[in-house]
């Protein structure tokens, strides 16, 4: 629908929106209608701009550094100089709930970003009418109660006259009501009108047990990209399109509004059952299967819809919005033009779907605010008993959950794609603690940090540029860094994993071919990788020396370790022994001329500053050795 400039009163339209480009834009297309127009890109200047007295109607932004567009409506709805200028709410936000707090705090409509120009001036147009109308309404009152003092003895002819401006008031009322209750793009009914059909049938239910009605909430798929490819006129002729089509496969009782952008909503009254609203959404369906033609153009729309059944069990509007939304986003997540009926077990996935958000959330949060602390395990040499390295665990040190463990959190962060920012923290930390102790710690020049390495972080493209910067920055040596590769990961990927290894060698990165002995083991990962180290896993020793003794079982496996040390020793390999609690397992390693060992009978795992005091007892005890 066009307005010519000299039928649309002339108005100042204050716009708001931190985004230079959108307030550029809206500036040209409303002072080319002929509006004058002034542009602010933050809350507090549009506040004092609004208290001016300057404008007529606002179009708002949300989300804005300072104070975002509810707390703006909030404070201009408050003021008694600024409650009665009219708030338009422009934002990209376009889920039910934000719309509900703009409509909350006041605003008189809501247009989704990226807007449509014709939209958004028919809309500007229709809130300055109602203002002038409403400003024209007071005026005539004021004449009224006026004219009725000064023409008392003119009885007659006043009342003659007082009835004419009373039909004016009323014909005023009713343009005003009429825009109110439509859609000014396709001529149904709009948000306002549906929601005061909802109020009546709710009504109903109170009153008759057994009457149902059906909510249907319907959003076109792939509407955005299809309004990429064309006009805005021809959006408008598609939308009014889509509604008359729609408004074919209804029963005369029913009612069809346009709430916003693509999404209709169709109420149906007196239901039997769910089938009768499922008989129609198949209608719809079909009806869709034929494409539309749009100035010889043919568009073919698909549609996502949700059902709900209206009854006794519902109290209040805002639920039957949001059990149909949350069905019509799970008919979209099917993906093709499906609809699903609202079960009350779609709250369970709604919940599901919110905790693992809040937990993705979380977790790049704590990335951010780095709330991953390293905790270390100290590696240590049989022979001499002297700390050798230091295996760096990360925790995650939450502000509300306090201390959450790997395994907590890991499996999460590796599906969110967030387990390589980790891993870089983890790293970084690491050599900053290693090179703080061999500063500072007497014979401790050439201490060591042993790190985990998953699949995700060995295989990105940054792992050998991050230890570079890390080398070059912390002024840590390369020998100094030790990384423990499980065999599973290294059989994922066999040739990629070889290059990375070698670039790592050329660093004089140390590798380790972690959990050996844990079930996956084979000696072709001995000789085909670059590996320093072997690190036997805690499985394979867990048994050894226990109060009720397996001897046939320890035989074999001091047999197997024998035979594993001996390997690697041929290979010029030096083998770390893991999970060492008890003394039996310690001097049985030691028979077998094991090089390294770490487990809670050595060490239990310290935080930084417990670090610093292990290393000052451990550099005491060498002094009063030598």
């Amino acid at each position: 629908m066009n307005t010519n400039q000299t039928e649309r009163p002339q108005a100042n339209l204050l716009i708001v929106d931190d985004t230079l480009d959108n307030l550029e834009l809206l500036a040209a297309i409303l002072n080319k209608r002929g509006y004058q127009t002034r542009c602010i890109d933050n809350g507090f200047e549009a506040i004092k701009v609004a208290r001016s007295g300057w404008a007529d109607l606002i179009l708002l932004d949300i989300k804005m550094p300072d104070i975002d567009g509810y707390q703006v409506c909030e404070q201009l709805k408050a003021d008694a100089q600024t409650k009665d200028i009219p708030v338009i709410f422009i934002s990209a936000l376009d889920n039910f709930a934000n719309k509900k707090r703009a409509f909350k705090v006041g605003g008189v409509d809501y247009i989704n970003k990226p807007f449509e120009i014709e939209e958004v001036v028919v809309r500007v147009v229709n809130q300055i009418t109602i203002k002038s109308n409403n400003s024209k309404i007071i005026e005539l009152n004021n004449q009224l109660e006026q004219k009725v003092k000064e023409r008392t003895a003119e009885l007659e002819n006043s009342n003659q006259q007082l009835q004419e401006e009373v039909n004016l008031r009323q014909q005023a009322q009713d343009r005003l009501l009429k825009m109110a209750l439509n859609d000014p793009i396709t001529g149904f009914g709009n948000r306002n009108s549906f929601v005061s059909r909802l109020k009546q049938a709710l009504r109903v239910t109170g009153q008759q047990p057994n009457y149902y009605f059906a909510v249907i909430l319907l959003e076109c798929d792939r509407f955005k990209t299809i309004k990429c490819t064309i006009s805005n006129v021809e959006t408008n002729q598609l939308l009014m399109a889509i509604a008359h089509k729609l408004d074919s496969c209804l029963p005369d009782s029913a009612l069809l509004s346009r709430l916003e952008g693509d999404e209709f909503a169709i109420f149906l009254d007196k239901i039997r059952n769910v089938n009768e609203a499922i008989a129609v959404v198949e209608k719809i369906r079909q009806k869709l299967t034929t494409p539309f033609a749009i100035k010889q153009r043919k568009i073919l729309i698909n549609a996502n819809m949700g059902i709900v059944i209206g009854s006794q069990d519902y109290q209040d509007i805002d639920r039957l919005f949001n059990d149909a939304d949350i069905a019509m986003q799970q008919a979209k997540d099917l993906e093709g033009d499906r609809y699903q009926v609202f079960k009350p077990e779609m709250y369970i996935q709604l919940q599901e779907d919110q905790e693992l958000a809040n937990q993705e959330m979380s977790l790049k949060q704590a990335i951010k605010y780095q709330e991953f602390v390293n905790y270390y395990l100290p590696i240590i040499s049989l022979a001499t008993q002297q700390i050798i390295e230091l295996e760096a665990l990360v925790r995650w040190h939450h502000p509300q959950q306090g201390v959450i463990l790997p395994q907590d959190f890991i499996a999460t962060a590796e599906d969110m794609g967030l387990m390589n920012a980790i891993g870089n923290l983890v790293l970084k930390q690491a050599c900053q603690h290693i090179q703080h102790w061999q500063h500072n710690n007497k014979g401790q020049n050439n201490l060591g940090i042993c790190i985990n390495l998953s699949a995700k972080q060995l295989f990105h493209p940054s792992l050998v540029d991050k230890v570079d910067m890390i080398l070059r920055k912390i002024k840590i040596q390369g020998q100094h860094i030790k990384f423990d590769i499980p065999e599973t990961v290294l059989l994922e990927q066999p040739q990629n994993t070889l290059s990375i290894l070698q670039e790592l060698k050329k660093r004089r990165v140390k590798l380790c071919l972690d959990k050996f002995g844990s079930g996956y083991s084979s000696l072709t990962c001995l000789h085909r990788f670059p590996f320093d180290e072997l690190s036997i896993d805690r499985s394979l020793i867990a048994h050894i020396g226990q109060a009720t003794p397996n001897l046939e079982q320890e035989k074999s496996t001091t047999l197997l370790l024998k035979q594993i040390i001996a390997i690697a020793h041929q290979m010029k390999m030096v083998v770390t022994a893991t999970g060492i609690e008890n003394n039996f397992q310690l001097n049985l390693l030691k028979s077998l001329n094991c090089d390294r060992g770490q487990g809670y009978l050595i060490s239990k795992l310290l935080d930084k500053d417990a670090v610093d005091k292990y290393l000052l007892i451990n550099s005491n005890k060498q002094l009063t050795t030598n």
